[in-house]
């Protein structure tokens, strides 16, 4: 890849100036001996003297001057070889796979990485051209063939990759073109790295978590049946027991009855819910109206607001721009978050409705925040919020935020909440917008 670093000569350690210094010392010594031992050369004239001493003055002059650029160019170099080696150093320290490639082709640059990656030896890359040390169809070659001759690069892809070994791994493929010091391209800088290990990691992490999400959903499903479960049980006994008597129990028969139908109710919800969550989602992806849904669910909810004294109003952007998604979904992830609102303010309060664009990420998304002024969230809920079953409501089902949180995943959204006891509670919802519009903001209640 780069040159090794010369021995330094011993002189150059020398002071510069020391040793420029001396061809000066004598060769003012030597005009000087030469004007004042003028009897000593009588036979010549004193023009002769005086032109020798100039030629003397003249050589010394061009000698240090010969000197001084000799020193000179010994620095730079020396300069030159310091920088070329902590660029050694750094490419063969970096974790990552790296080979260049110049404007023709030929492979300049393959750091150690980039030699296990590839599974190839830098003796048989470097000085080659890329299409006689790869063989076609490999994707290293296809990956610089696009990169410079089309100039389409590759960015985080993971590809299969098969050594000359016939084993197949999977490397993280990136290209970005190399730009000289003239602005001008250069070549092909190709990063690899094997990601093999940690997809297969990444794959027992997520079988561990679900495991762990269905022994979660399984203890929550059999906790949660079990109440209404029991409540039938006893009806059924005691049903049992009043038809078992000759007196007229149609009244209490009728209680009885009443309860195991609400207990079958309750069940059926509770079923409902966990397969919502449980079962894999599919999303009826359409250009979704965000201003539209947001009325909608609010003339739905205006009516339970007003009998729970709460003020429900909303503030949407101008021209606010449509969402990919599905319209059901995320009408119902806003429908959970207005009613864990209406249930934070008992004693009523004012639920606020608010969308917006927001640029983040180099991305355009549609902000939805959902703000209340009800009794806050402890601070040692928070990191529970989403878990399935998990709830700080008498009564909750504790499927709400995390259903919710499985609808927002599945449109490539986000959903945060932060809140503080007593002072309220503000979720925000983020989607990618399909295009972008001015802002001008209009209230409504």
């Amino acid at each position: 890849m780069f040159r090794p670093i010369p021995e330094a000569p011993f002189f150059r350690r020398a002071p510069f100036r020391l040793i420029a210094s001396i061809p000066f010392v004598v060769a003012i010594g030597a005009i000087v001996i030469v004007l004042l031992s003028v009897e000593v050369f009588a036979s010549l004239s004193r023009r002769d003297v005086i032109f020798m001493a100039v030629f003397l003055a003249l050589s010394t002059a061009v000698s240090t001057a010969a000197l001084i650029s000799f020193l000179h160019f010994a620095n730079t170099k020396r300069t030159l070889e310091e920088v070329k080696g902590l660029a050694r150093n750094i490419l063969q320290s970096i974790p990552t796979g790296i080979l260049t490639v110049n404007r023709s082709g030929i492979v300049t640059a393959v750091n150690p990485t980039a030699e296990a990656v590839l599974k190839r030896h830098a003796a048989d890359l470097l000085g080659n051209s890329y299409e006689s040390v790869f063989p076609g169809g490999e994707i290293i070659r296809e990956a610089l063939h696009g990169a410079l001759r089309n100039h389409q690069h590759m960015s985080q892809r993971d590809v299969p990759y098969e050594g000359p070994n016939g084993r197949l791994h999977t490397i993280r493929v990136s290209t970005v073109e190399l730009v000289g010091d003239d602005r001008q391209p250069a070549g092909i800088l190709l990063q690899a790295q094997d990601v093999t290990e940690w997809l297969g990691l990444e794959q027992r992490v997520r079988v561990a978590e679900k495991l762990a999400a269905i022994h979660t959903l399984s203890a929550g499903v059999a906790h949660e049946l079990r109440n209404p479960l029991s409540a039938m049980d006893l009806n059924l006994h005691l049903l049992e027991q009043e038809l078992r008597e000759p007196a007229p129990v149609a009244s209490r028969t009728a209680h009885y009855l009443e309860v195991l139908n609400a207990e079958c109710r309750r069940l059926s919800a509770i079923l409902d819910n966990f397969m919502r969550f449980a079962r894999p989602s599919s999303v009826d992806t359409r250009e979704v109206d965000v201003q539209q849904v947001i009325e909608h669910i609010v003339a739905l909810m205006q009516l339970e607001a007003q009998e729970h004294k709460i003020r429900l109003d909303y503030t949407i952007e101008k021209d606010l721009p449509p969402v990919l998604g599905d319209e059901t979904q995320i009408g119902q992830v806003l429908v959970n978050v207005v009613v864990n609102a209406f249930h934070a303010m008992a004693d009523g309060g004012r639920c606020h409705l608010a969308a917006t664009t927001c640029p983040a990420d180099g991305k355009r998304w549609v902000d939805i925040s959902v703000r209340d002024t009800g009794m806050g969230i402890p601070e040692e809920a928070m990191p529970r919020l989403f878990d399935p079953f998990y709830t700080t409501k008498q009564g909750g089902s504790g499927l709400g935020l995390a259903i919710a949180y499985r609808i927002m995943q599945d449109h490539g959204g986000l959903i945060s909440v932060s809140s503080a006891p007593g002072s309220g509670t503000s979720v925000g919802l983020r989607f990618p917008a399909l295009v972008t519009h001015p802002r001008t903001l209009e209230a409504r209640s």
